[in-house]
């Protein structure tokens, strides 16, 4: 039996994801949670979390929650799930970050119900389950490579616009370091960090992480050791689990 948890925003729409679920005997719901809760209610063994989000970067701040956190909130220790998740948008960019940040399944919300149950029981059993759309980009992408040289070189052209230290900032914000972790990590106060990721946002032309994070992998430019101690900075659980 494959113990599942839901995270939503929207009740109506964890009720659904709930319904698509428990249709599959294989399937056994959990708990539910909203995005907007902090802190764990109930803790139990999950094998698959499935998480619906507006915009990528929520996925992201889920999948990032340390496992730590899980930890300070209930003191028991829980192992990591894996997560199926559900976004609006799509892009090959947005597919290779939230797989690089452990999503082991990727929907379109506006047609997962189809997908749901053998996502989930992909997931569960430890391979990656992509819908048409997230598929269909990684397949370009190993049969027609859509970064040209031209574009490999335009990012790295950027890149060398950065000073030491902006460098690695970038590449720590490609790993999706928090901001008070670059701070520990390099030594430094997080209004430096502030700082430091204002002149990147410049230098780059972008708007946020993911787009400064695109830059990177646009490159082909792996995320360098960190300078000092390594963080953890893995997904290792969800937030907010409330049992039904």
């Amino acid at each position: 039996m494959i113990r599942v948890g839901i995270v939503g925003r929207e009740p109506l729409e964890r009720a659904g994801i709930r319904r698509v679920l428990e249709a599959d005997s294989r399937i056994r719901f959990v708990g539910e949670a909203s995005e907007a809760e902090p802190h764990i209610r109930r803790t139990a063994r999950l094998d698959v979390v499935v998480s619906s989000h507006t915009h990528t970067e929520e996925a992201l701040d889920n999948l990032r929650l340390p496992k730590a956190a899980v930890l300070r909130a209930t003191n028991v220790p829980v192992s990591r799930p894996a997560h199926v998740v559900l976004v609006d948008r799509l892009s090959e960019h947005t597919t290779r970050v939230l797989l690089h940040h452990g999503a082991r399944g990727i929907l379109l919300r506006g047609n997962s119900v189809r997908h749901l149950p053998w996502a989930v029981r992909a997931a569960a059993a430890g391979t990656v389950a992509l819908g048409p759309v997230a598929a269909r980009f990684l397949v370009d992408q190993y049969v027609r490579p859509g970064r040209t040289a031209d574009a490999v070189a335009a990012a790295r052209g950027l890149l060398e616009k950065l000073s030491s230290r902006e460098r690695e900032i970038v590449h720590l914000l490609a790993d999706g370091v928090s901001n008070p972790d670059m701070a520990e990590t390099l030594g430094i106060s997080t209004h430096t960090v502030k700082d430091h990721i204002r002149g990147v946002y410049t230098k780059l032309g972008v708007d946020n992480r993911v787009q400064a994070s695109r830059v990177v992998w646009q490159a082909h430019v792996h995320a360098q050791p960190q300078p000092t101690s390594p963080q953890a900075h893995g997904s290792d659980a969800c937030g907010g689990l409330q049992a039904p």
